[in-house]
């Protein structure tokens, strides 16, 4: 059921065609891609394999743990208020129907690597130069001009050759061989590749406003994970070798005071150098007397002294709560925030308050809850108008309703395992 809104939305009147990715290792950034604009109003076709759908269908977690491609999270949150269709991609017959669909699209977003696109005839060059005015979205891991074009490499892949694989966990690194790079949880590369991929494209809709033209966008999920570690860029080309900074990033190894800390029941993110933070932590530390020694009294100091103000503050430290530590620390403008639980995340009365987390109800999943508006208008607000689509939900309204099939050409194209 779509609810009824008479609000505006941002995005209203811009037509999105969103492809599956075809690859056995999936990524998911035009999925992401395509929900950031659907969220504000764009009219998103979602087009799916037949029988098996979209990869995020199959990932979960799913409603009571029981695998149902219908009820899995990442599925239920990734497609809200996309029209969906099934279409085999690599039938001519489905290609043919995908060609027509894109003749009144504004966006293409393609999740394939260079050579299945030029073995479908679906390369961007090839649509581009078919639709003139078409905004055709490259979604890869590498890009589709890099020397990487036709390897594979997906979320793992390309977090760590970002070099944000190597960062992570940031000035933690005591013992190198045992404490080995990590990657960040999720699928970070690819939602950063989808929303950066939006942005682009939506750079684009503005140029062919001026121009009439359309354009090949190319984004890829390496290329938007490096974005994430620009200092580290800066350093490597700008500072010299022997520099701290410098020394940190080329070995990973700790040099100053961590940034996370243990309390009694967690962890708190925590900055007490600077003259100003370091006021406000011996205030909120009850003024200890071992805080006023010579060794801390200046910002030189006390970053020569880092090893001692991290054992004395994790003394402190693990005996607090680390909400109020966060309360105090907030109270005296000192940097801080406790690192939440997803339950916490999920209970913040901040959050709460600004109504971060919305509800809807599915057809077949029932009451879903899950985050809302990355950002918030006032006019035309992000909202929920359908949840995700069931499987080739939309086949008839888009075949038989905008493209003219019958139902007797639907049917027998269902029949062949085309729709």
């Amino acid at each position: 059921m779509e609810a009824q809104s008479e609000q505006p939305q941002a995005l209203k009147g811009i037509r999105i065609v969103e492809l599956p990715c075809l690859d056995r290792m999936p990524i998911l950034a035009a999925s992401m891609a395509a929900k950031a604009f659907a969220d504000l109003g764009a009219e998103v076709v979602k087009v799916e394999p037949p029988r098996v759908g979209a990869p995020e269908r199959h990932e979960g977690p799913f409603k009571a743990e029981i695998p149902d491609p219908e009820t899995g999270g990442l599925h239920l949150y990734l497609n809200t208020n996309k029209l969906g269709v099934t279409l085999d991609l690599r039938s001519k017959k489905g290609r043919e129907l995908l060609l027509r669909l894109l003749e009144s699209a504004d966006i293409v977003l393609n999740p394939n690597m260079p050579a299945l696109n030029d073995q479908l005839g679906l390369g961007w060059p090839i649509l581009t130069a078919r639709f003139p005015k078409l905004v055709v979205v490259s979604l890869t891991s590498f890009g589709t001009d890099s020397p990487y074009r036709d390897a594979r490499g997906g979320n793992l892949v390309t977090t760590h050759m970002s070099g944000v694989g190597y960062e992570t966990p940031i000035n933690q690194v005591t013992d190198p061989p045992n404490q080995p790079p990590l990657k960040p949880a999720g699928r970070q590369a690819d939602y950063l590749a989808g929303f950066t991929a939006a942005a682009a494209a939506m750079c684009a809709l503005f140029h062919r406003k001026r121009t009439g033209a359309g354009q090949h966008v190319d984004a890829s999920l390496w290329l938007a994970m490096v974005s994430m570690i620009r200092p580290s860029i800066g350093v490597y080309s700008h500072d010299t070798p022997d520099a701290p900074y410098g020394v940190r990033i080329r070995t990973r190894d700790k040099i100053g005071v961590p940034w996370v800390y243990p309390c009694q029941d967690g962890w708190v993110s925590f900055s007490p150098l600077t003259d100003k933070f370091w006021r406000g932590t011996k205030t909120i530390m009850g003024n200890p007397q071992w805080a006023e020694s010579e060794m801390f009294a200046t910002l030189t100091s006390r970053a020569a002294n880092h090893d001692a103000i991290e054992a004395l503050l994790i003394e402190w430290l693990s005996s607090q709560k680390k909400h109020d530590v966060f309360v105090k620390a907030q109270a005296e403008h000192v940097p801080c925030f406790p690192v939440n639980t997803p339950r916490e995340v999920a209970d913040n009365p901040h959050y709460k308050a600004r109504g971060f987390f919305v509800d809807h109800q599915h057809p077949v999943a029932g009451e879903v809850r899950m985050p809302g508006a990355p950002c918030k208008f006032s006019r035309t607000p992000w909202r929920i108008v359908r949840g995700a689509p069931r499987l080739g939900e939309h086949n008839r309204k888009i075949f038989v309703e905008r493209l003219g099939l019958s139902e007797s050409e639907l049917q027998a194209l269902q029949s062949d395992g085309v729709i």
